[in-house]
């Protein structure tokens, strides 16, 4: 329980300290995310729970899967974890295992309620690249580090 309340206020301290310190859209969404799934991977590991990320045009939301009616469900906990629309000009690109994939149009697309990105109770991730772009900023890679065990953010070059 100990370790619940400090995970949520250093992910609560990251958030606020990024979002001030930076003016970049991308660099704010990528902190976001990262914060959030770093947050969800110690959830998972603490409640094992499986937890995902779905991505869709425009912005994405965290997932927990229901192993006792088989579904994944939105999360709306509190801000860390609600659905999030990206900034204006703030484009996503996500790969899963090397293969792009086509999001879905809008949140609310019943066809694939069903996360991209995977955050396994035993602490391992799926293998997935989630590039944020903007027009005029360096865009940001994240996925999973070389050993699995964390994430890496990466920079992509300059979109014109």
């Amino acid at each position: 329980m100990v370790l619940l309340i400090i995970g949520i206020m250093i992910v609560g301290a990251v958030l606020s300290v990024h979002m001030v310190s930076s003016a970049d859209p991308v660099e704010k969404e990528r902190d976001r995310i990262v914060a959030a799934a770093e947050y969800l991977r110690d959830q998972a590991a603490l409640q094992n729970r499986e937890f995902g990320i779905r991505c869709y045009e425009g912005g994405y939301e965290f997932m927990v899967y229901d192993a006792h009616n088989n579904v994944w469900q939105t999360l709306e906990d509190d801000n860390i974890t609600r659905a999030h629309k990206l900034p204006a000009g703030v484009e996503m690109t996500v790969q899963v295992e090397g293969r792009k994939i086509v999001l879905p149009t809008s949140q609310a697309d019943e066809s694939e309620r069903k996360p991209q990105v995977l955050l396994y109770s035993s602490g391992e991730m799926n293998l997935f690249e989630l590039d944020l772009e903007s027009s005029g900023h360096k865009g940001a890679s994240i996925k999973p580090g070389s050993a699995s065990d964390n994430i890496e953010i990466g920079e992509l070059a300059a979109a014109a």
